[in-house]
């Protein structure tokens, strides 16, 4: 285990549109001590028109929409209460966006990680991208492996269950740690319900842990039943500080009063 994981609360679509709840979102996840709150940048304008139940769809992600005004809001509220914003861009528009409102760093969706017009761009012109794998396979995988090759140290490469939530058999944390033997940055995007996932992730050394996020699962909304609350991520931090104190130490401390037993039995 070489690194000590950050940890991602992903409000997703959790703050049903509102400003007052984005802003309490940033509050609370900053008191839990977690390291960054990512959000969703996407343009409903662009939603597939043969997408299922296409207008009941592009209504609901007009609702949930951050315009660029609201992505500056979000971003001076993190400043404010002192946690790392992050965003998710869908699209190369929203892209481009969050460089010009001075992002340097961004996430790339399971669904885009063969969008090679998004990545392309993205490697050139931010300094850290994270990029989720969850919807390909390991032959893509590996394509994707050789397309962002040469930028490898500013790409984590983030392990990923597309299953909404997943349970805790078809997780697969064997394939985060194959994926850390081949590629330097590795972290988990944990679907799954509960700590125990990304508990585990953290002991295996993922360079950070990725969980949904809302403040109440009763709210209303498609993410809030299967995302963890305040309660969990205080638990990961916890956790956290238990492996930084357990695995972590300038120096191996010997006891002098011990030495002592050295040659008690033999010369």
């Amino acid at each position: 285990m070489s690194v000590i994981s950050k940890i991602i609360a992903d409000a997703c679509s959790s703050h049903n549109g509102s400003r007052e709840l984005m802003e309490r979102m940033i509050f609370e996840a900053a008191k839990t001590g977690i390291d960054i709150i990512k959000w969703q940048s996407f343009r409903a304008d662009k939603l597939n028109k043969k997408w299922p139940d296409y207008k009941k769809s592009l209504a609901y992600y007009k609702s949930v929409e951050l315009d660029e005004a609201t992505h500056a809001f979000v971003m001076e509220k993190c400043r404010v209460h002192g946690i790392e914003p992050l965003f998710t861009a869908f699209d190369l528009d929203s892209a481009k966006m969050l460089y010009r409102l001075g992002m340097r760093t961004v996430k790339i969706a399971s669904p885009d990680a063969n969008n090679w017009e998004l990545i392309d761009w993205c490697l050139t012109e931010f300094d850290r991208i994270l990029i989720s794998t969850g919807l390909h396979t390991h032959n893509e995988i590996n394509d994707l492996v050789n397309r962002v090759f040469d930028y490898h140290e500013k790409v984590t490469l983030l392990h990923c269950i597309s299953l909404y939530p997943t349970p805790l058999d078809k997780v697969n944390l064997f394939h985060m740690a194959a994926l850390m033997k081949v590629w330097p940055s590795v972290g988990f995007s944990d679907h799954s319900l509960g700590t125990d996932a990304a508990k585990i992730a953290m002991n295996l050394g993922a360079a950070c842990i990725e969980k949904h996020f809302t403040l109440d699962r009763t709210m209303p909304g498609k993410d809030q039943s299967m995302s963890s609350d305040v309660d969990d991520f205080k638990e990961l931090v916890e956790w956290r500080n238990t492996i930084k104190k357990v695995m972590y130490c300038a120096e191996k401390d010997v006891d002098k009063e011990n030495r002592k037993y050295i040659g008690r039995w033999n010369k």
